[in-house]
């Protein structure tokens, strides 16, 4: 979280997420229009989505005052991972993967995440609301990137 606090980060964290999610056909309509292969273009619509949500949740490396945070190519690398497995398993539902991949990001950030330590002796409440945040927040990268290889198969090839 900011400096400024829960009260501030959470509604927009939401309610960017909200927006994109409405929006997401359209926002991957706009990164189609680069002019590279797919699998690049999801990468690269993930940049902006990791930098906002790094620049919200990211404390413990002071990701919350830089421009590119030190996370952004790890978080790429798993955007790849994730973006490899969907082209590879073509699954009809991209929420399903979304919250598949969500999930093992929250494992990751329990068991080797920089926090661990911290998030393992959370009450039960603020573990169970952490736990949630970190799901959206996973959920909140993959978005636009899995919207726009669902569309590569209605995208025309290029001559």
């Amino acid at each position: 979280m900011t400096n400024i606090g829960l009260l501030f980060d959470a509604p927009i964290l939401l309610g960017s997420l909200f927006l994109i999610n409405k929006f997401k056909g359209q926002i991957a309509k706009l990164f189609l229009k680069i002019r590279l292969p797919t699998f690049i273009v999801s990468l690269i619509s993930a940049i902006p989505f990791i930098i906002i949500e790094e620049n919200i949740n990211c404390g413990a490396f002071q990701c919350n005052y830089t421009l590119l945070p030190p996370t952004l190519l790890p978080l790429l690398i798993y955007m790849a991972l994730v973006g490899f497995l969907f082209k590879k398993l073509k699954p009809k539902n991209t929420t399903l993967v979304m919250g598949i991949f969500s999930f093992i990001g929250l494992l990751f950030e329990f068991f080797f995440g920089y926090s661990r330590v911290e998030f393992r002796q959370l009450p039960p409440f603020w573990f169970a609301f952490i736990s949630f945040w970190v799901l959206i927040s996973y959920a909140y990268l993959m978005i636009v990137p899995l919207q726009i290889l669902k569309m590569e198969t209605r995208r025309p090839k290029r001559k």
